[in-house]
């Protein structure tokens, strides 16, 4: 490999493990914790601010050791992530409105999709059948890009579980931009997901603890979702689809569960936006009497499995990626409802 990514490697831990403590008695001081609710799966005050310290894993080794600021979009994916980052901040220090909050993602997803080459953006399996106007196109990204951040917000809720799916999001397309030798990218892919091993460590302390807070899980839902954009678009015509299908399966678990709760919460008569325990991870994490490792743990295990399925896959035509794909969401939505019955009946 290139030396530069092996440096990028040392930058990114070396910030997220030598900064980090550094951070987090700063922040107790100030008490920049996070708020505690019915929600909440931890009874102390734990400081939120971990999400600024990955926003600086990832940066300094782009900046030091990568051509990407010398790239035409690099200005735009800075000031992309620069309102996600500033959104997230916001929000961890003085909870926003829904709109506002939606509004600090639907910007950042509009800047990115207008960077990426017109000809790249392509609604997955539907451009094959029908032409429409290439604003469905943007549209059809945008709200993706908007599903996908809020996907990773709204999986954050216990110790480990956003920052180890992150990991490995970052790992997978690591893995994939260099084997098409793409240095900048790679160095960008691997950063996220060693500065999140760095933080990691952090994040599952008992008396060293931080969390990566709004800020963090919104840096890792838009990352990943840049990336698979990008990934989508290096890839040959005749093989964007499947590149799709392994990207759905890279995020399946925060994807999924989000889309479960909202239909859970709308049948019920609630807002899609209500605050509540029905995510998969406090299912489990009931279930478990309040082990989060392990609960991390088995969600980890099942999101690699599925992604290795959807992997496995891609040599498949067109049809068999969507059977694999409504499978895999009914036995996933099925597989939900009976844990949450079993939950709700001991409780």
């Amino acid at each position: 490999m290139d030396i530069s990514i092996y440096k990028s490697c040392i930058t990114a831990l070396a910030i997220s493990i030598i900064c980090t403590p550094i951070l987090i008695k700063f922040s107790r001081k100030k008490g920049f914790y996070a708020s505690i609710d019915h929600r909440s799966s931890h009874d102390a005050s734990v400081p939120n601010t971990g999400g600024i310290i990955l926003g600086f894993a990832v940066l300094v080794p782009l900046i030091l050791f990568s051509d990407y600021p010398y790239q035409e979009d690099f200005s735009l994916l800075i000031s992309a992530f620069a309102v996600l980052l500033i959104t997230g901040i916001i929000d961890d220090f003085n909870p926003i409105p829904v709109a506002f909050k939606f509004l600090g993602q639907f910007i950042p997803a509009i800047v990115i999709v207008t960077s990426i080459d017109e000809q790249e953006l392509i609604i997955p399996f539907l451009n094959d059948i029908i032409q429409l106007p290439f604003i469905f196109n943007y549209l059809f990204w945008i709200f993706f890009i908007v599903m996908s951040i809020n996907a990773f917000n709204l999986i954050d809720g216990i110790d480990g579980l956003a920052i180890s799916l992150g990991i490995i999001g970052g790992l997978f397309y690591f893995l994939k931009f260099l084997a098409l030798g793409e240095i900048n990218l790679t160095i960008f892919a691997i950063s996220l997901s060693i500065g999140l091993f760095g933080l990691f460590f952090y994040n599952v302390s008992t008396n060293y603890k931080i969390f990566i807070g709004d800020t963090g899980s919104l840096l890792i839902g838009g990352l990943l979702v840049f990336f698979a954009l990008k990934f989508i678009g290096l890839s040959e015509d005749t093989a964007k689809n499947s590149s799709f299908f392994m990207v759905l399966g890279s995020i399946f678990i925060p994807f999924a569960d989000m889309i479960r709760v909202t239909l859970v919460r709308i049948f019920n008569g609630d807002s899609p936006f209500k605050a509540d325990r029905q995510h998969i991870h406090h299912i489990i994490l009931d279930l478990l009497h309040g082990n989060h490792l392990l609960t991390t743990g088995i969600l980890i295990v099942c999101q690699i499995a599925i992604l290795f399925l959807f992997w496995g896959f891609t040599e498949f035509t067109k049809p068999t990626y969507l059977i694999v794909i409504i499978i895999t969401f009914l036995a996933y939505f099925g597989i939900a409802y009976i844990l949450k019955q079993i939950r709700d009946k001991s409780v």
